[in-house]
């Protein structure tokens, strides 16, 4: 009956189908393994190792018999094949120790020594006498003048931070020493404005740390300053006197 022969004739159909199924795989196989062995022989070749073999399964490539100054330039070379999955190495062939150089010696040259650290800035020392301290109290006013709004006692930021680093160098200051404080103003000859300056400076000294006894305030007899530059205070170094 038709039936029963087509029955039959499907399993033989089924075998036939896998064969050829077969055959198409193992041939795209051995096409790929071709193609990437001609590659890897041309990759080696561009890097001047042929001292061991390369094989192919599938895509994964094995390497055996490079001597160890070639077995880096050997793995480098096949890793870059576009294609290669897999990269494995046998036998007494592994890559040296250490930075390997581009003709696969390893490198001799000994490793830079460390950077030492930056030397940390010295600090300068403050100063102890009368001639010091009026040097480093013009150096720090020189910086960043001790500065007022126009016409007011209210310090500008800069002013206020010349006062503070004033501040820092006055704590420590031997006793027999005093500070003059002298208020400046723009232009005329408002002693009451140049005094009470003078008198902000000295306040904001004492809440930060300045003895109360060796600052003291005074006012300028004639302000001459002009284009804003005697809205400051000057400070005068005196040596007290022995009683």
């Amino acid at each position: 009956m038709p039936g029963t022969r087509w029955s039959r004739l499907l399993p033989t159909a089924l075998l036939v189908t896998a064969a050829l199924t077969a055959i198409s795989v193992w041939s795209t196989s051995d096409d790929i393994e071709a193609g990437l062995m001609a590659r890897a022989q041309d990759a080696l070749a561009d890097v001047g190792v042929s001292g061991g073999q390369v094989s192919f399964s599938g895509r994964d490539a094995s390497l055996s018999g490079f001597p160890p100054n070639e077995a880096a330039q050997a793995m480098d070379a096949i890793q870059r094949i576009d294609g290669v999955r897999t990269v494995e190495i046998s036998g007494d062939t592994a890559p040296p120790a250490g930075p390997v150089t581009t003709s696969g010696e390893p490198s001799t040259k000994p490793p830079a020594p460390p950077s030492p650290p930056p030397s940390p800035t010295p600090t300068p020392a403050k100063p102890t006498d009368k001639a010091g301290f009026q040097a480093e109290i013009g150096r720090l006013l020189t910086a960043v003048p001790i500065t007022f709004q126009p016409d007011t006692t209210d310090l500008t930021a800069d002013g206020e931070r010349g006062a503070l680093e004033i501040a820092k160098l006055l704590t420590d200051a031997p006793g027999e020493l005093r500070f003059r404080i002298t208020g400046q103003v723009a232009t005329g000859s408002d002693k009451k404005l140049s005094l009470n300056r003078a008198k902000t400076v000295e306040r904001l000294l004492e809440r930060n740390g300045v003895k109360r006894d060796q600052v003291y305030s005074t006012e300028r007899r004639n302000s001459d300053g002009t284009g804003g530059e005697g809205r400051r205070v000057d400070i005068a170094v005196e040596q007290r006197t022995q009683r």
